[in-house]
């Protein structure tokens, strides 16, 4: 009885041997196909149109020209400045029936997500 019980250990461990190199190698393919699948995915969930980089450089040029028309120095109109990632539009208006304020409105629009950053703010005139 033990001799028979050896040959069918044996002979399944043979065959055990040579199945699990076969699984393991279609395990192997599997995962690495999952994995490869997973890599090309995530970059694409992962990243907007509105990159970050984009908002801050747009809340920095915003900043700049508020520090360039918020002078009280440019007269009633509207200017415009076209970057790379998009527009700013400066809008300077009178401030009802005051002679020496102004109203300055800032907008900045993102051209390729569509994202708007709006900043008003009273000037006072010094002319």
């Amino acid at each position: 009885m033990r001799g028979v019980t050896r040959r069918l250990v044996c002979g399944a461990c043979r065959r055990l041997r040579a199945a699990s190199l076969l699984e393991a190698v279609v395990a192997g393919v599997l995962f690495l196909t999952v994995f490869a699948a997973a890599l090309e995915l995530l970059p694409r969930l992962t990243l907007r149109d509105d990159d970050a980089l984009v908002v801050a450089e747009a809340e920095y040029r915003v900043g700049e020209a508020f520090d360039k028309y918020g002078t009280g120095l440019w007269p009633c109109g509207d200017y415009a400045e076209i970057y790379d990632w998009g527009e700013i539009s400066v809008r300077i208006g009178c401030y009802g029936d005051f002679a020496d304020l102004q109203v300055l409105e800032i907008s900045a629009r993102m051209s390729g997500s569509g994202k708007r950053i709006v900043h008003k703010q009273l000037v006072e005139c010094s002319q």
